[in-house]
């Protein structure tokens, strides 16, 4: 079964191929997700492992004078992504909910009760505008996105609107500390 980051740079390979290694970096890179950001010292060592077990294959971009290669998904790489797609059911993929702010707020109890509640609003402000981001993301790129595409940045959204709605909780409870 794939890591999540193999399955997320074989699907950017499927759903962009034939595209280049610097393409998959740059989507990843430009992801409004730092979960998702992969360094070149991990993006291009990933696709070369993912070319090494053959589910991508690189050829030179005959139209590219710099021996640029393009990468697309073999007929085992198809059924790699198609078994690591299945898998999102699996209870130790559903069970991932790693948000650092909330662990972060989960050990509040370090700081003052005026440090908890400054640190909160900026918490709070930070997801806010976030958010925004990530809406205007999905109405700057309306014509470009697949259905599917839609629904996957929909979930973004909605999952920062909750992360929101979980702050302001944080933030009315821990008001007025004096």
């Amino acid at each position: 079964m794939l890591k999540e980051l193999e399955g997320l740079a074989l699907g950017i390979v499927f759903k962009s191929g034939p595209c280049t290694a610097y393409t998959v970096r740059q989507l990843l890179k430009n992801s409004p997700s730092s979960h998702w950001r992969g360094s070149a010292g991990s993006i291009y060592p990933l696709l070369e492992r993912l070319e090494a077990l053959a589910l991508i294959e690189a050829r030179e971009d005959p139209h590219d004078g710099r021996a640029r290669r393009l990468l697309s998904v073999t007929k085992e790489g198809r059924k790699a992504l198609k078994a690591w797609v299945k898998g999102g059911a699996e209870p130790d993929i559903i069970a991932q909910v790693f948000d650092p702010v909330r662990t972060r707020v989960f050990f509040m109890d370090a700081l003052t009760p005026k440090e908890r509640a400054r640190v909160a609003a900026n918490m709070l402000t930070a997801l806010e505008s976030f958010l925004m981001l990530s809406r205007d993301q999905i109405d700057g790129r309306r014509n470009e996105l697949s259905p599917l595409g839609r629904l996957g940045a929909l979930g973004a959204v909605m999952t920062n609107e909750a992360r929101v709605a979980f702050m302001k909780e944080v933030v009315a409870a821990l008001q007025d500390p004096d």
